[in-house]
């Protein structure tokens, strides 16, 4: 990945995360662990990453993530088949995530912090963010 599309893609999240943060407050720590790509553990953290989710469309409206919808935004920022079939590869080791049980339905927010601690662990597939 070239640094313009590394910054492309992290000026999106912070755009979406200004957004997000109004509705789901989240701690200085929070913000720094996101950033460095470890697990946020404030309480609306979950509901932070939903709301992330939600707006770049990995996760619809029953909770359920979209790996289909995050291929065809990688699509735009790559246009090398060999990191397109890596990322396809990297998304299709979360998409277990929508078999596991969570208690708030399709909120979401659960489901979102457990993608996002799925994705930190298989990122070493693909050297995305």
């Amino acid at each position: 990945m070239t640094a313009d599309q590394k910054a492309m893609i992290h000026k999106h999240f912070e755009e979406l995360g200004i957004d997000c943060i109004k509705d789901h407050s989240i701690t200085e720590d929070d913000i720094n662990n996101l950033r460095a790509k470890k697990i946020p553990t404030g309480e609306n953290a979950p509901c932070f990453l939903a709301c992330m989710f939600k707006k770049l469309g990995l996760l619809d409206d029953a909770g359920l993530l979209q790996k289909e919808t995050a291929l065809e935004l990688a699509k735009k920022v790559f246009n090398d088949n060999e990191e397109l079939k890596l990322i396809e590869d990297y998304l299709h080791s979360c998409s277990h995530i929508n078999s596991e049980s969570v208690s708030d339905g399709n909120k979401g927010c659960e489901r979102s912090m457990l993608a996002y601690k799925c994705m930190i662990e298989n990122a070493s597939q693909v050297i995305l963010l």
